[in-house]
């Protein structure tokens, strides 16, 4: 059994006008059932192109969501007593769908969104993108009353694509355990995408959640596989991140993957290979499933009245 924080599959079959239960992209309700999937993230992304319609076509894309669980009987977790069921966690990828509004964040929690990834690689309202390089800066005044509103209202707050300095500054925000969705170490593959040891860190110290990210680019510098994604939670294991380790693998969200892993459906040989690497039962079900479950239940316990 396995959990994962983040693939844009929703977004993809929204485009593609294809189905949830079976599809031509990296993920779909049938090969989650045969991999055992327990909880999957579905992010909701708009490319930034699509500025000033993003919240429209949001709108779209969970209206989509909605169709596809219903036709699927698709248990769907909105609440702490949810995650033992198992089912999917809807999402949004990227800030800029808030339209600079703090209302928009309470109407999307209405919706059924109960997690956030703050910006995309791009500059929103919210703060900077991890695209923005060295000139980056931090959240703005907004993204920080965003954080907090998200916190009180018990919805996941995603630090995946925020610049350094928004990392630091969610850090000295927040009150809750948050995550990095979809993010890998920069120690064993230096791009601008993946997490410093401070950074990893202070997930850990916050009791948070790190998804380890599929995509090639930040897996290593060369051909990847199934290793280079253990080598990355080896590291983070040997920072202390036992707690908090897991995967986001962003299935649907990257154009290419490991050599061996062709879509979910090779789940199975990632979960073997870490059960050969040494780790105890208890320590694979943690990164397996056990951690995201955990966080899931801690910050959607505190849910809060609209």
């Amino acid at each position: 059994m396995f959990s994962d924080a983040h693939c844009d599959t929703i977004s993809r079959i929204y485009d593609n006008k294809e189905g949830l239960f079976s599809n031509t992209g990296h993920v779909d309700l049938k090969r989650l059932k045969a991999q055992n999937s327990h909880i999957q993230f579905f992010a909701v992304w708009v490319d930034p192109i699509h500025k000033p319609m993003g919240l429209l076509k949001s709108l779209e894309i969970i209206d989509k969501f909605y169709f596809e669980a219903k036709s699927n009987k698709l248990n769907i977790i909105k609440t702490a007593q949810d995650v033992d069921k198992g089912g999917a966690v809807l999402s949004i990828e990227g800030g800029d769908v808030l339209a600079g509004k703090l209302c928009n964040v309470r109407i999307l929690y209405t919706l059924g969104v109960r997690a956030l990834t703050l910006t995309w690689n791009n500059r929103n309202e919210l703060g900077d993108g991890a695209w923005e390089g060295a000139t980056a800066g931090g959240l703005s005044s907004f993204g920080r009353c965003v954080v907090t509103e998200m916190e009180r209202l018990g919805m996941v707050v995603d630090v995946s694509h925020l610049s350094e300095k928004g990392f630091w500054d969610v850090a000295s925000v927040s009150k809750r355990p948050f995550i990095a969705s979809h993010s890998n170490s920069a120690k064993v593959c230096p791009h601008y995408r993946n997490l410093t040891d401070e950074q990893i860190i202070e997930i850990i110290k916050r009791e948070g959640f790190i998804g380890i990210n599929f995509c090639p680019d930040f897996l290593g510098k060369e051909k990847v596989n199934v290793d280079d994604i253990i080598r990355h939670i080896d590291h983070i294991m040997s920072l202390g991140g036992e707690n908090v380790l897991g995967f986001g693998a962003d299935f649907d969200g990257i154009d290419g993957t490991p050599e061996g892993i062709s879509g979910v459906e090779d789940m199975y040989k990632v979960i073997e290979r870490l059960e050969k690497s040494g780790y105890s039962k208890n320590q694979s079900e943690k990164i397996l499933f056990k951690n995201l479950n955990r966080v899931l239940k801690q910050v959607l316990n505190f849910e809060s009245s609209y």
